[in-house]
């Protein structure tokens, strides 16, 4: 599975290349972007042939990925909110996206991609806060 990390941090943040080390071990292919306001057409445009998009955040930088999801969506990928702010507001990030990884976000990211390769459930994976649309509920499996 193709998976996209994108991150609002700075490049010295070393997270994402753990997170795609990590994820090509098991064989997924891996592409991060260190994200920045004026690079939105580059970033869709890398993100057009991807299986899985991960956006990352911390509390500066989440309204810049507030923007940047809006336009994620009208690629019709499966989209999840990682990163500090969303360990920190998982409420407020299901306001903007259904998929909300609220801790281990190495092991929960490969979760999330095996299953979504195989076809197979998603709603009870650990640590994935997911809003059920028909209902308006928010689910946290931890």
């Amino acid at each position: 599975m193709k998976i996209t990390l994108i991150t609002t941090g700075s490049t010295a943040d070393n997270g994402p290349g753990k997170i795609a080390g990590y994820l090509q071990r098991y064989n997924h292919k891996i592409e991060v972007i260190f994200y920045n306001e004026n690079e939105l057409k580059q970033t869709l445009s890398k993100c057009k042939n991807t299986d899985l998009i991960v956006v990352s955040a911390n509390s500066v930088t989440n309204k810049i990925v507030s923007i940047l999801i809006k336009h994620l969506k009208k690629l019709k990928k499966p989209i999840v909110y990682a990163g500090i702010y969303a360990v920190l507001h998982p409420e407020e990030c299901t306001k903007e996206i259904d998929l909300v990884i609220t801790s281990n976000p190495k092991e929960t990211v490969l979760e999330l991609a095996n299953r979504l390769e195989n076809f197979q459930k998603i709603s009870d994976i650990p640590n994935l806060l997911f809003k059920n649309l028909k209902r308006e509920r928010i689910y946290n499996y931890n």
